[in-house]
């Protein structure tokens, strides 16, 4: 009897220190958020006050992520046709097809 009682204090004991050991962060140790950059705008010439964001060669780009899911499907398209190739022929197309597309738009 007196061994269950040890055990349901020990028990209690254990819980009550979880409880405890969380301790919030100080607010000076947060870093602080990123703050967003505002794309560079162009000044209009005419009498309009309309602004447009000036488009950088990047935007004509695809992204590393966007190139290997499209290579990732090229291939299995081409597995499963049987046509033979390789994993840099699906990498090459996917730029390919991605910038093609990206400069259409």
């Amino acid at each position: 009897m007196e061994r269950e009682e040890k055990s349901k204090k020990v028990a209690k004991e254990k819980r009550s220190v979880k409880k405890s050991k969380t301790v919030a962060l100080p607010a000076k140790e947060i870093p602080p958020a990123p703050i967003a950059e505002t794309p560079a705008v162009r000044k209009s010439i005419g009498t309009g006050t309309a602004k447009r964001p000036v488009r950088s060669s990047k935007a004509k780009e695809p992204t590393y992520e966007q190139v290997q899911l499209r290579a990732y499907f090229i291939g299995e398209r081409r597995k499963s046709l049987g046509i033979s190739g390789d994993e840099t022929s699906d990498w090459v197309q996917a730029e390919l097809e991605l910038k093609a597309e990206l400069t259409s738009k």
